[in-house]
This record gives structure tokens, C-alpha cells and sequence, in this order.
């Protein structure tokens, strides 16, 4: 029998830097005893995907065969553990997760649960949705949140720490079910990953923290506020996983506008309170339970130092950040014309080799990226 680690989330936890660091290390965590199922970050995503049920028209068919091809690929496990990471599965069902769970069928399933301060979890879910093509306005996102409707809907299903950990307590016995803290503000940065570590069974200095890069990179608030602007310009059909997360997430909002960030993003202080009452709420929930605690649960109790009463970024802050972002494209787009030029110049050549197959490749896949053929 494997014992299965399920990493599920929440969103905005550490849980980039921790699966960037994992899957680069993956022959450092086999010879650790642990497996990264499925094989790949993509099919990954996929299960996780066919798991909650987000297939969308132009993914391909091996998407929707994912939760069928786990039982397989858990057989093929040679460790004594398994590690499934993604944050999306946080807000499974319970109907979900009896699926997923299905598939685990004859493993020792643990579910790994990254939970993070609330009033730090807000702003960056704000940012997580702007790069998925919303465009609202942090404090309209925050009064959906507070509104009568807020804890029905889909915003508050990311954040909500203790209805996550109802659903999985009810498939999987609450002493497997484990609660990571992410250190405060002011904690050590490398906490976070030797008490995930430690969950795993695994030795931290096995692992190179370098590998795991910039993770998923926050936003300025001037950055934030452009990209907010530039969604409400961007027709509602392109505002879909498919294309936006490639293109306005991860190539424009995390390529262009994260390599410069102005101020930070912070709550206003008119919603401490409500954090903290959401944050003490969940704490209970933890003490009821009765799940591992991994870290210390006052991590989870938001400080008066994250709130603070900006305003917003200045016109002339968000003026800049788009001087920048252009100024980016602009150059990103005549480097790769430069090479198209390149390519095309060494093809003409009499006896000139072929262009690589890789070469051609990169290129296909700027010119789909822009939009051209």
C-alpha cells in the first residue's frame, strides 16, 4: 500500500514555490521515498481539471481520461509515498472528492492542506483573478466577499480554510489531514518548507530552494490596477481559461507586468476585524476536527501590519507601469522579429541547412501567441 499525500491547496499558500521546488527535484524526492503522480506538471493539471470538472472545449481528450488513468498510474508507484499537488482541489465537492478519492482506492490517502493568514490570502486571490481576466475592483471583491451571498459563492470557496477542511474530513480521518502554516510576515522564509518537509517525511536539505525560481509572482498595486483596466477592454469571450491563461496571465501579466512592482497590495484596515473573526472561525474549526496542526495556528491569525489604508495607486504610478509594459512588449515583439529575419535571411542561403526542428517550434509558437501566422 503507497501512502498518498494530497496536496490541495488553499490558493495564494506558498503552493507555486513548493510545486515549482517539487517537481524540479523530482529524482532528489524519489531517492527520498516520494513520487510525484501523475507523471507531469501538465497531467497534473489535467486531473485536477477532470477532477473538479472544468474541461473546457479545447482541452485535449486525454484531459477528460485523467481521473480514469490515476488508479494505473498509482499502481506503478516503486516508493513507499506519492505526492499529488495542486491547489485547485481545494474547492472540490464532496461529490469530487468521492471520486477522486475512488481512484486512490487501496492507499493510505493524507491530505496536505498550505493554509495562509487571511488578510495576506485576499489581495493575492484579487490578483489571481485579475489574471484570469476579471476586473473588478479590490474593494468590490472584498464586499462580494462580506456581502449576505458571499460565503454561498465561488470567491469564498478559495479562501474558506474551515469548509475546506469539512469536506475532506468527512472522506478522509481527520488525524490525516494536515494543516501546514504559512509563517507570518515576519517568520522565516524557510519555515514554510521544512514543515511541509516534514509532512512528507522527507529531509528539507535534500531539496534546493533555488530550483523552485520566482514562483507565482504578486502584482504592485499600480501593476494590479493596469491589468484590472486592460480586462475591462478585453471582449468576454477571450476572458476564459483558454486562451486568457496563457496569454494575459502568463505571458502578460506574469512575464510582462511582474518584473516590476510598484507598492504592494494591502486590505484596508475597515476589514480587520472581519479577518480576524474569519481567521479565529477557522482555528476552530481546526481544534474541532481534530486535524495535524504543522506549524503553529497564531501563523493564521492576520497582523495589523498587512492592513493599510493606501488609496490606491496614483494615476501617474499606473501611467508608469504601463510606459514599462509597453515598453516590454515593444521590445519582446522586435527581438522576435529580429530573429524571424534571422531564420529567414540563413534559409535563403544556397546550401543552407534547414531550420531546426526546435527553432521552428519556438517560432510557431510566438507567432500563435501574438496572433500571427
Amino acid at each position: 500500500m503507497t501512502r498518498l499525500y494530497l496536496h490541495i491547496g488553499l490558493q495564494k499558500t506558498g503552493t507555486s514555490y513548493l510545486q515549482n521546488l517539487c517537481w524540479s527535484s523530482v529524482d532528489e524526492l524519489r531517492g527520498q521515498g516520494v513520487t510525484m503522480v501523475p507523471e507531469g506538471r501538465i497531467e497534473t493539471f489535467w486531473l485536477a481539471l477532470d477532477v473538479r470538472q472544468r474541461i473546457d472545449a479545447h482541452d485535449v481528450p486525454r484531459v477528460g481520461r485523467s481521473v480514469e488513468l490515476l488508479p494505473e498510474q498509482l499502481a506503478a508507484v516503486t516508493t513507499p509515498s506519492a505526492l499529488i499537488t495542486h491547489e485547485t482541489l481545494a474547492s472540490a465537492s464532496a461529490a469530487q472528492i468521492s471520486r477522486l478519492l475512488e481512484a486512490c482506492a487501496g492507499h493510505e490517502v493524507h491530505v496536505v492542506v498550505t493554509a495562509r493568514d487571511i488578510g495576506r490570502q485576499v489581495p493575492s486571490l484579487w490578483q489571481e483573478g485579475l489574471k484570469a481576466g476579471r476586473s473588478d475592483t479590490l474593494e468590490e471583491y472584498v464586499a462580494e466577499l462580506r456581502g449576505p451571498d458571499g460565503r454561498s459563492g465561488t470567491v469564498w470557496r478559495r479562501l474558506d480554510l474551515g469548509g475546506v477542511l469539512g469536506r475532506w474530513a468527512q472522506a478522509v480521518p481527520p488525524e490525516r489531514v494536515h494543516v501546514v502554516t504559512v509563517p507570518g510576515p515576519n517568520g522565516p522564509r524557510e519555515a514554510l518548507l521544512e514543515r511541509y518537509c516534514a509532512v512528507l517525511g522527507v529531509d528539507p536539505g535534500a531539496l534546493d530552494p533555488d530550483k523552485a525560481g520566482p514562483g507565482n509572482p504578486g502584482l504592485g498595486e499600480a501593476e494590479a490596477e493596469l491589468l484590472r483596466r486592460v480586462n475591462e477592454r478585453v471582449p468576454d469571450r477571450y476572458r476564459r481559461r483558454v486562451p486568457y491563461g496563457e496569454v494575459g496571465k502568463r505571458w502578460f501579466a506574469m512575464g510582462i507586468l511582474a518584473r516590476a512592482g510598484s507598492a504592494p497590495v494591502r486590505l484596508g484596515r475597515a476589514h480587520e476585524e472581519w479577518c480576524r473573526e474569519r481567521a479565529e472561525e477557522s482555528v476552530r474549526v481546526i481544534g474541532e476536527l481534530g486535524c495535524d496542526i504543522v506549524g503553529d495556528v497564531a501563523d493564521l491569525l492576520p497582523d495589523s501590519d498587512v492592513f493599510e489604508d493606501t488609496g490606491g495607486p496614483d494615476e501617474a504610478a499606473v501611467l508608469e507601469a504601463a510606459t514599462r509594459a509597453l515598453g516590454a512588449v515593444l521590445e519582446e515583439r522586435l527581438e522576435q522579429r529580429l530573429a524571424r529575419r534571422a531564420g529567414a535571411t540563413a534559409a535563403a542561403q544556397p546550401g543552407a541547412a534547414p531550420t531546426p526542428r526546435g527553432v521552428r517550434r519556438a517560432l510557431g509558437a510566438v507567432r500563435r501567441r501574438l496572433g500571427r501566422g
